[in-house]
């Protein structure tokens, strides 16, 4: 009569085989995780884009002091305007505020975002974004469209007058992939320019004719 069972190297090549399985479903368990990652940072950095450019179509008469604050050359995301809200940039949550006033807030506002001030997890005493190292850029984009007539040859309030504005957020993936083409936003600020990530709004503003 025979006996019948399992040796002891087929015992050893089986779980040989089950490892290496294992350790593939790991492999791929982990870049899930990453692509879930970026995904995740995507979506945070078209939100806070979404965010000021909503603020540039409410003070629209305003538009081009929002390039003018948050320039190509010097992003905002290091907290330093939002810090002075309530000082230095009157809190218009609070008090009523002139557009001017308006455009120095919502841009206080967008670096306090870009910067994590409504995050509430604290890494090393600061707090943490919902984008790595983030920066917001805001740019105008090629010639005005249209003209305003002298009054009254129209009502006022009419739209006559339009310039288009590129919106960018930049943060810091985590691989080196390609160096974004669309927007120079924090360009030279995360050491590795294939690990720079953008994403970009095209704003249309039309502004009212006086």
């Amino acid at each position: 009569m025979l006996n019948r069972g399992f040796t002891l190297l087929e015992v050893l090549i089986t779980l040989i085989i089950l490892m290496f399985g294992l350790l593939g479903l790991a492999g791929l368990m982990a870049k899930g995780q990453r692509a879930s990652f970026e995904a995740f940072q995507r979506q945070q950095a078209l939100s806070y884009a979404t965010d000021i450019a909503e603020r540039m179509r409410s003070n629209r008469a305003l538009a081009a002091e929002y390039a003018a604050a948050a320039p190509l050359l010097a992003p905002v995301g290091n907290g330093v305007r939002f810090a002075q809200i309530g000082g230095a940039v009157r809190n218009c949550g609070t008090s009523t505020c002139t557009p001017a006033e308006t455009v120095a807030y919502d841009v206080a506002q967008w670096d306090g975002s870009l910067a994590g001030a409504s995050e509430s997890e604290v890494v090393g005493g600061a707090r943490v974004a919902g984008i790595l190292r983030a920066n917001g850029c805001v740019a105008a984009t090629g010639a005005a469209i249209g003209a305003c007539p002298a009054p009254p040859a129209t009502p006022a309030g009419r739209f006559f007058f339009g310039q288009r504005y590129t919106v960018s957020v930049a943060w810091q993936g985590r691989d080196a992939t390609s160096v974004p083409a669309n927007s120079t936003c924090g360009a030279g600020q995360y050491g590795n320019e294939l690990q720079r990530r953008v994403v970009t709004l095209d704003v249309m503003v039309q502004i009212p004719c006086p």
